[in-house]
This record gives structure tokens, sequence and C-alpha cells, in this order.
């Protein structure tokens, strides 16, 4: 790989690491997780409506277009696990 291939794409990963920590953060801040999961599927849901988000040169990428659905579904698994609770999660009750 050259250089300057090697250069852009470690500047994609950062960047892309950089969202995951940012959106992360955000979720463990959130007054209420189940209402940041309910906006994030609206938005997956007018995103597939609208007209594309991605520039017009790479909007017939069946490669991006699979990649770009791959994350969000990885992004969409993680903001469940964070909001909703697992079955084996038993509430502590006062006595």
């Amino acid at each position: 790989m050259d250089r300057e291939t090697e250069e852009a794409l470690c500047d994609l990963q950062a960047q892309v690491t950089v969202l995951r920590l940012a959106l992360r953060a955000f979720l463990r801040t959130h007054p209420n997780p189940g209402l940041a999961l309910i906006a994030w599927r609206g938005a997956l849901a007018e995103t597939a409506k609208s007209s594309p988000v991605l520039p017009e040169y790479s909007r017939n990428s069946e490669y991006l277009a699979d990649r770009c659905q791959a994350f969000a579904e990885d992004w969409t698994a993680e903001l469940v696990e964070r909001t909703v609770p697992s079955p084996s999660y038993v509430p502590k009750q006062d006595i």
C-alpha cells in the first residue's frame, strides 16, 4: 500500500473510532437512552426515504452501501444492548 493511501485509510479509521467513542459517551450521559434508540431508528428510516447522504460520486457503490448498512446495524445493536435490559437482569429489590 502506498503512503498516501495508507494515510487516507488511517484518517478514516481514526474518524470512525472517534465517532463511535463520542456516540458511546453521548449514550452514557443521555437521560433516557431509550429515546436515543428511538431517535436513531427514526434517523435511519428518514435516511432510507430521503435522498442519500453520500456524495454523488459514491452513491452507486454497492460495497459502500453494504458497509454503511453493516455499520448502522452494528450501532443499532450496541444501542439496544445499552438501553434494553438483558433477560438475565434482575433488579435488586429493597427489603
